[in-house]
């Protein structure tokens, strides 16, 4: 990723239209951040890898911009037509990121791919294993422990740590990258021994 002044600027503030637009889907983003930098800190990754992990979790979720909130917001199930709208967020916040910059095209990656699923059954690409870019992998597995052990507008109660883990071990190898999901609880074993 290019660091340049400008695009240290453009981030944050991208950061903080989701904060405007929507409250709770940007503290779920600055915690995926936060995750995503933990777990690359776990996989021995460079500054640089883990500096656009870090911007991909703060930001995968910058194309729900496109989301109407009453479907953000909606305290029950969506409908197949509001559901076909969510799914296209990866899309939307990857390519206004791309419009953004090239330099943001590790970052634009990340955001496209944070749904998909080790074994090809998520969206958008329907991309399986290693075909899953990297930061993407690593985007995924924190945004379903952060969505899972906080509440949400179709859920109003938080699910346990060690539910939300037993999800993510229980799904390595089929929903989620098995070594991504290791490095996840050393990460998570570790801030809980610090706490």
């Amino acid at each position: 990723m290019a660091s340049t002044p400008s695009l240290s600027k453009l981030l944050p503030a991208l950061g903080n239209a989701m904060v405007v637009y929507h409250q709770g889907t940007a503290q779920h983003s600055e915690r995926v951040g936060a995750i995503a930098r933990a777990i690359g800190v776990e996989l021995g990754l460079s500054d640089a890898k883990i500096e656009v992990l870090h911007w991909a979790g703060l930001l995968h979720d910058i194309g729900k911009l496109a989301v109407p909130d009453e479907i953000l917001s909606k305290p029950g199930p969506l409908t197949d037509d509001e559901w076909v709208v969510v799914q296209r967020h990866p899309v939307v916040g990857s390519e206004l990121l791309h419009a953004i910059s090239p330099g943001l095209d590790p970052v634009a990656g990340a955001v496209r791919a944070h749904h998909e699923r080790w074994d090809g059954s998520g969206y958008p690409d329907g991309l399986a294993g290693a075909d899953i870019p990297l930061a993407g992998r690593v985007v995924a597995v924190g945004d379903v422990f952060d969505a899972l052990t906080h509440p949400r507008s179709y859920r109003p109660n938080a699910f346990p740590t060690d539910t939300a883990v037993e999800h993510l071990t229980t799904g390595a190898g089929r929903l989620y990258d098995p070594v991504v999901v290791a490095a996840f609880c050393r990460s998570l074993a570790r801030a809980q021994q610090e706490r």
